[in-house]
Formats: C-alpha cells, structure tokens, sequence
C-alpha cells in the first residue's frame, strides 16, 4: 500500500491502452485497484455530458452487480467532492457523514472507508474510480488515494485517445465500405 504502489502501477497500467473500451478499461482499473487495494467492493463510473450524470459501467463485490448502469446526478455529495477537489477523495469514518445516505453504499451493505477518484481530461469529467472499506480493515490513506488518482489519470488518457478525432477518422478510413 501507499506510496510504493504508484511504482507497481506505473508498471501494470501500460495494458490498459491496448484494451477496446472505455468499458473494458474501466473492468482492467477497477481489477487492478481491487488486487493492489483488497477491498469490500469498488465501482467505476462513466460520466455522460448530455444528461449530467455518472453511470455505473462495472462494479465488484457483494451486491455490486445490482448496481451496474444506475445513474447518479453530477450534484452527487460525494463525486461532486472528488470532481470539486480534482483529485482523489479520501474518507474514512464515512458511515458517520454523507456517505451513509448514498443509495449505491446501501446497497452493497454501506461504507465506512471510501477512495473516490475523479477520472478527468483538461478539466472534463469523465467519470470515477471508487474502493470501499479495504479488507485488512484498516481505513484508507492519502497514499493509497494518490495511487488511485494515478490510475484514474492514466484511465482518462485512454478514454481522452478513444475520443481523438486523428484516431476516429483512422478507424472510419480503414473499415471496409
């Protein structure tokens, strides 16, 4: 954990530029997360413009997969936190705060220690990275919140290259007519 984890995943975060999708990636980062990080459930969030909402793409843990494609406004307490603060959230005792009114905490059963990593591109949400209660027991700390931000900034690079208009005419010119 901490700091020395950035290292391990400057390494291992290579792969998800290989990967199809947005979707995909989002599975790679939250697998990634949930193996250097061991926790309760984590969950990775999409962030659609036209409707100001963040959508569930992938989820992990007990209760998670009741909650792949639900939509939270982007006046969300707390992604609205982690997009305001432009880096990774990190609260612990969160059971005693906004969180324990979140409807995607109640879900799988609540939250008492939250990373909530803002994925964004030149100030453009994109979405969000989220681990829940590591298993160890022990709350999360910044350092684990940086290593997080890492993987969250390296996942809005991706998501940024899947929308470069270069690489959307590429695929356009090659496919057959």
């Amino acid at each position: 954990r901490g700091d020395e984890l950035i290292a391990i995943l400057f390494e291992e975060m290579h792969d998800v530029h290989f990967l199809n999708d947005a979707i995909e990636a989002g599975a790679f980062c939250l697998g990634l997360a949930l193996e250097k990080l061991p926790s309760r459930a984590g969950i990775v969030h999409l962030y659609d413009i036209n409707k100001r909402e963040f959508v569930i793409v992938t989820a992990n843990g007990t209760g998670s997969d009741q909650l792949l494609s639900r939509r939270h406004g982007d006046k969300d307490p707390l992604l609205s936190a982690a997009m305001r603060k432009r880096h990774a959230l990190v609260m612990n005792n969160a059971d005693k705060n906004d969180a324990a009114f979140v409807e995607r905490y109640e879900v799988i059963g609540g939250a008492k220690s939250l990373i909530i990593a803002p994925v964004l591109k030149d100030g453009r949400f994109l979405g969000a990275i989220e681990l829940i209660d590591p298993l160890d027991g022990a709350p999360f700390t910044e350092a684990d919140g940086n290593a997080i931000a890492y993987m969250s900034e390296q996942y809005a690079e991706f998501i940024s290259v899947l929308l470069d208009p270069e690489r959307i005419s590429a695929y356009a010119a090659a496919r057959p007519r």
